[in-house]
C-alpha cells in the first residue's frame, strides 16, 4: 500500500490507477538508460501489486459472508423503496459486469496482431536460447522481435483512456502484466541466469515447460509435431519446478532472474484462468 501510495480501503480501481501511473514510470522502456534499475522497481511493483490483490480478494470473501437465515429474514421483510430497488439492480449489475466493451476488445485484438507477429520471430529463429541470439541473422531478428514487442506494450499502457468500466480495466491490467512480464524474460541475458550444478536441471526445465506452454498458447502452429503435451500439462510441470526451487534455493527470492520467471508465470497463469472463466481470448490465431 505503501508503494503505491493507498490507504485503508482502497478499491480495485485504486489500485489499477496507482499500478499503472508507475509503470509508465519505471518500466524500462522509460528508462533506456538504467535497465537494470528499471527492472528491479518493475519486479517490486509487481510483488506489490500481487500483495494487493490479494489482499482485495480476502476482503472480498470476507464481505460475501452468507449471512444467518435470522438475519437475512429481518433485512427482506423489510419494504424497498423504488429508488433502493434501483440502487440495488445498479450496484449488482456492476458487480458482476463481466463483458469487455467490444471497442476496447477489438483495440486489444489489433495489438495482439503486433505481439504474435513478434512472438512468431522469436520463436521461429529459437530466440528462447538466449545463447543464439548473438549469431548471424539471428541478431537482427532478435531486435526486431525486442521493437515489435516494445511496440505492443507502449499502445497497451495507453488502452486505459478507452476502459469504460471495472472489468475493461481488470482485462487491461492483465493483458499489460502479461505483455510486460514477457518482454523482460525475452530480455534476460544467459549470463544473468542462476548457475549452481544442483539448481540448473531444474532451472532448465522450469523454463522449457513454461516456454513450450506459452508457445502453444501464441504461436501453437510453431511447434513440433512429435511433442504431444497439452500446454496445461507443460505449465503445470513448470509450476512444480518453480515451487520446487523456490523451496529449495530460498535465496533465489533475491534474484531478478527468478523473480521475472515468476512473474511471468503468475500473469500467464492469470490471463489463462480470465480467458477460460469469460471464454474471451487476448490472443486471437487465423487458420494454419
Amino acid at each position: 500500500m505503501m508503494i503505491f501510495k493507498l490507504k485503508s480501503g482502497f478499491s480495485r480501481e485504486d489500485l489499477q490507477k496507482s499500478y499503472k501511473k508507475l509503470v509508465k514510470k519505471y518500466h524500462p522502456d522509460s528508462n533506456p538508460e538504467n535497465q537494470e534499475w528499471s527492472h528491479n522497481k518493475m519486479t517490486e511493483i509487481n510483488l506489490a501489486y500481487e500483495a494487493c490483490c490479494s489482499h482485495l480478494e480476502a476482503n472480498n470473501e470476507i464481505n460475501q459472508e452468507i449471512p444467518t437465515n435470522q438475519y437475512k429474514k429481518d433485512i427482506n421483510s423489510q419494504p424497498k423503496s423504488a429508488n433502493q430497488e434501483f440502487n440495488h439492480k445498479k450496484h449488482e449489475n456492476n458487480r458482476y459486469k463481466n463483458t469487455i466493451s467490444p471497442s476496447l476488445y477489438k483495440k486489444i485484438l489489433n495489438i495482439s496482431n503486433i505481439f504474435i507477429e513478434a512472438s512468431e520471430i522469436f520463436f521461429e529463429y529459437g530466440l528462447e536460447k538466449r545463447i543464439l541470439r548473438h549469431e548471424g541473422v539471428r541478431r537482427f531478428r532478435y531486435r526486431e522481435s525486442l521493437r515489435l514487442f516494445e511496440e505492443a506494450l507502449g499502445k497497451i499502457v495507453e488502452l486505459d483512456q478507452f476502459c469504460s468500466h471495472d472489468y475493461d480495466q481488470h482485462r487491461v491490467n492483465l493483458y499489460l502484466r502479461f505483455t510486460g512480464n514477457f518482454l523482460q524474460y525475452a530480455k534476460l541475458n544467459e549470463n544473468e541466469i542462476p548457475d549452481h550444478p544442483l539448481l540448473n536441471r531444474h532451472w532448465d526445465l522450469m523454463e522449457e515447460y513454461m516456454i513450450y506452454s506459452i508457445k502453444d498458447y501464441i504461436t501453437p502452429h510453431l511447434l513440433q509435431n512429435f511433442k504431444k503435451i497439452s500446454a496445461n500439462t507443460s505449465f503445470t510441470q513448470c509450476w512444480n519446478q518453480l515451487v520446487y526451487l523456490q523451496t529449495r534455493f530460498p535465496a533465489l527470492e533475491e534474484e531478478e532472474p527468478f523473480l521475472i520467471c515468476r512473474n511471468l508465470a503468475d500473469s500467464y497463469k492469470a490471463i489463462r484462468k480470465e480467458e477460460y472463466d469469460s471464454r474471451v481470448s487476448f490472443f486471437q490465431h487465423s487458420d494454419y
